[in-house]
């Protein structure tokens, strides 16, 4: 029988498809991070863990350890010298195989809609 002082399990102990649903969210905001900010410079080695834990914590994800370890386990070693814009890929492949589906993005606005005066205001203006 387990006791509360035994030492636990490895990497993989608890973690369940909300997890990998979670780290797939996860490394999709990252990989979009990468992408956009500063893409030509090569990635640091420190910055993944960083960005994934940055977040994992913004999301308000919960068991953010077995998510983090997840979506690092999953995304694999990080090229030397490699890209920001290039590892992008390779962070958005791990996010797609943990089941991230980019198409629901494809229906959000991309333009910001501008607050327009309402009909009434826009009378008032014209008097």
């Amino acid at each position: 029988m387990a006791q509360s002082t035994d030492r636990r399990p490895a990497v993989g102990q608890g973690v369940t498809g909300e997890h990998a649903s979670r780290a797939a969210v996860v490394l999709a905001g990252v990989a979009g991070k990468l992408a956009t900010e500063e893409p030509t410079a090569p990635v640091d080695p420190t910055d993944f863990p960083i960005l994934v834990g940055i977040h994992a914590a913004r999301t308000g994800i919960t068991g953010g350890q077995n998510v983090s370890r997840l979506a690092m386990r999953t995304v694999g070693a990080i090229p030397a010298g490699v890209s920001r814009e290039v590892f992008a890929v390779q962070v958005a492949q791990g996010a797609q195989a943990l089941g991230y589906d980019w198409s629901a993005d494809d229906n959000r606005r991309v333009i910001p809609t501008i607050p327009a005066p309402r009909p009434e205001q826009r009378a008032e203006v014209a008097r």
